[in-house]
């Protein structure tokens, strides 16, 4: 009896630890849509493509994609990209992508590129590229790059290129 009791009691000290880490009751919760077509939706995340396109979004995330182009979104973040573009944000981030464009923001961060752009931010900061331009951010660091330009921010910069 005493050792069915220390084994029940350990059980439960175990269901119970789970339960607290998330592991015991984690649903899945991801979204894919390919080509127009939702072919997994479980959970919160939400996406949408058209026919030429392809959207995933993990762990209430939204992902959006349009025009022969790619999002994906993770972890509370928000992926769009519309006319051949990429848009990928983890983590609490946004990425906005368009006209030809590329977005990548991870740790709670945004990018946006717009035209033939390509932007990238990391750690809590902001970049935007557009027209023919690159604009990178890391930590908490704004970038911003248009018309053929290249601008880097690092460490609380802000960096403008015009």
């Amino acid at each position: 009896m005493r050792r069915m009791l220390m084994l029940f009691t350990g059980a439960l000290v175990m269901a119970a630890m789970m339960a607290v880490s998330g592991v015991a009751l984690a649903e899945p919760d991801v979204c894919v849509s390919n080509k127009g077509e939702t072919k997994v939706d479980k959970g919160v995340s939400t996406c949408s493509s058209d026919e030429t396109s392809h959207a995933v979004a993990h762990n209430n995330s939204t992902a959006l994609a349009f025009d022969n182009s790619q999002a994906k979104a993770k972890n509370d973040s928000l992926a769009s990209a519309l006319d051949n573009s990429q848009a990928n944000a983890k983590n609490g981030s946004l990425a906005f992508a368009n006209e030809d464009s590329q977005a990548n923001a991870k740790n709670s961060s945004i990018a946006s590129g717009v035209t033939n752009g390509k932007a990238k931010a990391t750690n809590g900061s902001g970049a935007l590229a557009q027209e023919n331009s690159k604009a990178t951010a890391k930590n908490n660091s704004v970038a911003r790059a248009e018309d053929n330009c290249t601008a880097k921010a690092n460490n609380g910069e802000f960096e403008i290129c015009f």
